[in-house]
């Protein structure tokens, strides 16, 4: 594999800084970060670049337009064909599939259509189409159903959120129509674990988003940034970027990579940069891949190019992080332009060297969470400029389009002249706004917002628990599925110093640890749970690992990525679930010896860059007439 070459500019841009909060006291503006819309895989301001670059006649959109016009799906008058049912029992064999995956791509390409030609009658198609399905459809079935729902559901929310946010003539009535039978036959599926992972959960992670963004709805949202955090690496294990599908076959490969990469549009369209994420893994495995594919290398089935988003994912790591990507651009040049193929396709109409010679349009990040009456630390980026930058001076003063005409970053927090935000949080919660604005030219857009989220540090329990390690309950076999954390019937039980799987004396089992953790400061802390069986954590009945995956993969990485939660010191509530055995080894398309028999819980406390496991000096229980109230108000994901 090549090594990547970085193209940066050298021009200097002088940054100034505008907080901006309602006084110098403790309160936000801002309940929640707001949403961008349209915002799935296309912006207003992307959208509107697209249609100005057809009818200037710019290539590749120009090309991709004109081939995409001879499509039915593309077509003035298409009708919809919707149905009752879709059943899809097998791979190579469904009922109603074929007419519901036409029509969900059409109402994505008639989207497309009217926000080229600002023809009504494009919009009103989709319309057409989204009433048509929300009055026929009222079951969905088959050991392929879920994967079809990931498939759709993308390309539903992206036509419909399109024409919500841009065409005045949205029928309110219509999105209610549909949004009741997605509901209902859609959202059971993407909230859940499915039985395969891979392409399979890309596709569901890839709708998530997007029906998060269409619903407006920032938890779900998180939700699925953090499904994004574990499939990313469940896809990609290797640091050299192979893919874990890469010995089943190309096509299913390709197909799982190219959803990663769309959702990692959709994420940055929200002000989240998943592309980095790994040292680019998504760079590293499209290079990979791609160097596969173009060489014709023996020994893959069904080697073969696959039009799965390459263009999209060349945009962004060519023209807006200047790397060489060599082989990608090779099937990129070989692809153009990328047809209709499922759901992860039409990379060249729209993003197609989308962002060369210009500067990156994102203007709007999320920053890491800060916890109130705890330190806080972050290195801001300047997003969308390749050019060095000069931090400061820092300049107080109203905003023009705010109301409020004191401005302030939040309270108890500094920023330093190189970008650093530091200080310890005395703001109370709720978001604020960062505004960064550039005095020069070569790092437009001139301005760059940034939302900072403050919670609530979750208090103590008030609890006298003195008893050293955990109590565990053991059970055989494990459980087929998720049993909820109100169900484990157990055939022993007992203490332990830690987590460990020394209580195990069966190869199919499930444990659960419980007790209580002791905090020492108030802080945020971040939690990792290294194992390859399935697994979840809960701290204060909040969720705050979860692995519970037939395939744990993602736990090869797991020095990564974790989960944050910000406590105040003293005891809090712990429970922990571990299932072993609920997978198929046929299935994983390769072992990791490293993995077996590997069981840590880790944390990184403040103050701290790196995660150890907790000690068992932290661990406490109340002795085993407490422990089924102690587990009791956990919830059941």
């Amino acid at each position: 594999m090549r090594k990547f070459l970085h193209l940066i500019a050298t021009t200097p841009a002088v940054i100034v800084f505008i907080f901006l909060n309602t006084s110098f006291a403790q309160d936000s503006n801002l309940e929640r970060v707001p949403m961008v819309h349209p915002g799935i895989l296309m912006t207003g301001e992307q959208l509107d670049l697209m249609r100005d670059r057809i009818n200037k006649g710019i290539e590749p959109q120009k090309s991709a337009f004109d081939a995409l016009k001879n499509d039915s799906r593309a077509s003035k008058s298409y009708k919809p064909d919707p149905k009752t049912y879709i059943e899809v029992p097998s791979e190579r064999a469904s009922t109603n599939w074929p007419e519901a995956e036409k029509d969900a791509t059409a109402c994505w390409v008639q989207a497309l259509m009217w926000s080229i030609t600002q023809e009504e009658v494009y919009a009103e198609n989709v319309l057409n189409i989204m009433d048509a399905w929300g009055r026929s459809l009222k079951e969905i079935g088959g050991r392929g159903g879920d994967l079809r729902i990931g498939l759709m559901g993308t390309m539903f929310m992206r036509g419909a959120e399109i024409v919500k946010h841009t065409y005045p003539k949205w029928r309110p009535e219509t999105e209610t129509l549909f949004m009741d039978m997605y509901d209902k036959l859609f959202m059971p599926t993407l909230m859940k674990r499915v039985e395969h992972e891979n392409n399979w959960m890309s596709s569901l992670t890839e709708s998530l988003m997007a029906t998060a963004i269409f619903k407006d709805d920032p938890e779900l949202f998180d939700l699925a940034v953090y499904r994004l955090k574990i499939y990313l690496p469940t896809n990609i294990p290797f640091e050299n970027g192979q893919p874990a599908e890469l010995y089943r076959d190309i096509p299913h490969t390709q197909m799982g990579i190219g959803a990663l990469v769309q959702t990692a549009e959709i994420a940055r369209n929200q002000g989240i940069d998943a592309y980095p994420w790994l040292d680019n893994r998504l760079a590293t495995s499209l290079e990979f891949l791609g160097e596969i594919i173009d060489t014709e290398q023996p020994g893959f089935k069904q080697n073969r190019l696959f039009p799965m988003g390459w263009e999209i994912g060349y945009n962004h790591y060519k023209y807006r992080m200047g790397m060489d990507m060599p082989w990608t651009k090779n099937l990129v040049q070989k692809v153009r332009p990328e047809g209709l193929s499922r759901h992860t396709s039409l990379g060249t109409l729209t993003k197609g060297e989308m962002d060369k010679d210009r500067p990156a349009a994102i203007s709007h990040w999320r920053l890491p969470i800060a916890y109130t009456g705890a330190p806080y630390s972050h290195q801001l980026k300047r997003y969308g400029c390749s050019s060095p930058v000069q931090w400061g001076p820092i300049q107080w003063g109203p905003v023009q389009w705010v109301q409020e005409t004191g401005a302030a970053l939040p309270s108890g927090l500094n920023v330093s002249p190189n970008g650093q935000v530091s200080g310890n949080v005395e703001a109370a919660p709720g978001v604020y706004k960062i505004i960064l604005k550039s005095s020069g030219t070569a790092c437009d857009p001139v301005s760059t917002t940034y939302y900072l989220p403050v919670k609530s540090l979750l208090p103590a329990a008030q609890v006298n628990v003195t008893e050293p390690g955990l109590w565990y309950e053991y059970r055989t076999p494990h459980f087929d599925s998720d049993p909820g954390l109100d169900s484990f019937e157990s055939s022993a039980s007992g203490t332990t110093p830690t987590f460990s799987f020394s209580v195990a004396k069966d190869e199919q089992y499930a444990i659960r640890f419980s007790g209580y953790l002791d905090v020492p400061a108030d802080g945020s802390y971040s939690f990792q749970v290294g194992t390859e069986n399935q697994s979840r954590l809960y701290i204060d009945d909040q969720l705050v690992v979860d692995h519970w995956m037939r395939d744990n993969r993602a736990r090869i990485v797991w020095d990564d990525f974790d989960s944050e939660l910000g406590l105040k010191s003293g005891k809090h509530k712990i429970v922990l679930t571990v299932n072993n055995g609920n997978y198929e080894r046929y299935n994983l398309y390769g072992e990791f010896p490293s993995m077996h028999n590997l069981f840590e819980v880790q944390w990184k406390i403040p103050g701290s860059t790196s995660h150890v496991p907790i000690p068992r000096s932290a661990l406490f229980h109340p002795g085993s007439s407490s422990v089924r109230s102690l587990e009791a108000s956990a919830p059941i994901d």
